[in-house]
Parts: C-alpha cells; structure tokens; sequence
C-alpha cells in the first residue's frame, strides 16, 4: 500500500536476525514502542464561529484502506481525501462528523502533514530514493535517504477564514484582495490542468481562492485570467509564505559530480498509488 513504502523505506529492525537468544536474555531485548497516533496540525481546522481545532488522532492503517486507496479515482488530492477520511479517528473538541467533505476542505499544507505522520508511524521515519545525476557528463544514480522527522514545518500562530492581502501594481497603486489558504478541494477542482496547463490551473486556483479585490466582489476565472501576472504573482507568494505545512524542498548535491540535484519531494507520487 501507499505506493512502494515498504520496498523504498529503509527500516531499522535490530531483531529481526536469524541468530538466536538465550532465554535468560530475552527479558533484556527492548520492546517496540507502539507510535503515538495523536498528532497536531500545522493549521487546524476552523468551524462556523473561528474556533480553531489542532488536535488529531490517527488510526491503524488496515487492508481495508489499502484496498480503498487502490480503487478508482481522478487524482491524487481524491485519494487523500479517501485515505484520511478513514485514518482520522477524531479532532478533539469536535463535535461533527470526520467525512470527506470536511477533509476536503482543511489545508492543503495540513493534509500532507497528516499524510506524512501516517507514513511515519506505518512504515517508518527514514524515506528512501534513487535519483539519476541531471548533469549530461554525469548522469549517475544517486541515493538519497532523509528522515520525515527532520522535515521543517511551519506552523502558523493564528489561523484566520481568510485575509486581507494588499497587491501593489505596475504604477505603485495598492489594491486590497481577500483571500482565503488553498484547501485540498480546491486542489481537487484544480487537478485536471496541471499537467496540461500550469497558468489554467494557478487561474482555477485563484478564482477559488479569492473572494474580491476591490474593482470587483466576487472573483471570477475570468477576472483573474485577465488579472496581471505582477498581481498574480504577489498572490502566489502570499500563499507560499503563509500556508502552514511541510517543507519538501530536498537539498542536494549529486555526489559524483557535484552538480545540483535539489528538488521538490513528491509527496503524493511516492506515498500513494498511481490514479487509475
């Protein structure tokens, strides 16, 4: 399950040799530790009156899921909605039902925290990949082991609906938008375009996103495909610098040739199995 996990992750078992114990000695081997499923969102998750909820537990993983996350969907962002709909065993302080809808709708940043938390304590903390050197004179494999506990995540100290953010124009006149942080249903709806159209899907995702900017109170695809890249992009950095979350930014350097192999994990792509 979680697509080539168990074959990619390197996991430390000291006492899964074949040599033998004495039986006086086997009271000394160390237990395994059972994972602590209680984890807390770099985000949260926001009700009706702004109260903010952070406090998730998550259950076992089970063939259940696996069978579900091997099923049919358009894309991945729907394969996590599957996926954590049924491994969040609760939110505490929340009193309404865990479903898709409300999976759906946390951050982005949230969902691949959760989803990371869950390869941890199914799999193990230590990822491993095999890159190939990019560098023409090189092109050499390259292996690349890190640990999800060591990934940064930003945590964000106070969680709003949404935000008032001011774009600066071509002329230096400032222009209010209010927007809110990209959910996974938004990248649900956005999905379709990526490969095929990167600037149609930031023009899907902006028009979700925003909910006015001055000269107009409701955004449209429209609107925002005619909206200036300058604008746009001040748009796409408040979202980059704002949205809690993982980094996956891997630093790295291929160790032949020294040319610079870093990347963006691919947090979907490795984790879970490939859409159908």
């Amino acid at each position: 399950m979680l697509n080539q996990l168990a074959t990619a992750a390197t996991i430390d078992a000291p006492f899964a040799s074949s040599s033998t114990v004495a039986p006086e000695d086997r009271s000394s081997l160390v237990q395994p530790q059972a994972p602590n499923r209680r984890v807390t969102l770099p985000g949260g998750v926001l009700d009706r009156s702004g109260r903010r909820y952070r406090a998730v537990e998550l259950r076992e993983l089970t063939g259940a899921d696996e069978e579900v996350l091997c099923g049919q969907f358009d894309n991945g962002a729907q394969q996590v909605t599957a996926l954590l709909t049924r491994a969040i065993a609760r939110i505490d302080g929340w009193d309404k039902a865990i479903d898709s809808d409300l999976v759906s709708g946390m951050l982005i940043g949230d969902r691949d925290y959760l989803l990371l938390r869950l390869r941890q304590m199914e799999i193990g903390d230590r990822v491993h990949e095999v890159l190939r050197c990019r560098a023409r004179e090189c092109g050499k494999k390259v292996d690349v082991d890190f640990l999800i506990s060591e990934l940064p995540v930003r945590q964000i100290e106070t969680l709003a609906a949404s935000y008032s953010v001011p774009l600066m124009d071509e002329k230096g006149l400032q222009h209010i938008a209010r927007l809110r942080l990209p959910t996974g249903a938004d990248l649900e709806a956005v999905a379709p375009l990526i490969d095929g159209n990167p600037g149609a899907a930031n023009t899907r995702l902006y028009a979700r996103i925003v909910e006015s900017i001055e000269s107009f109170t409701t955004a449209t695809e429209d609107q925002l495909r005619d909206l200036p890249l300058r604008l746009r992009g001040q748009i796409g950095a408040f979202i980059e610098r704002t949205a809690p979350g993982p980094d996956l930014s891997i630093d790295i350097a291929c160790p032949h040739c020294g040319a610079d192999l870093s990347y963006s994990f691919d947090l979907h792509g490795f984790f879970l199995p490939s859409v159908r």
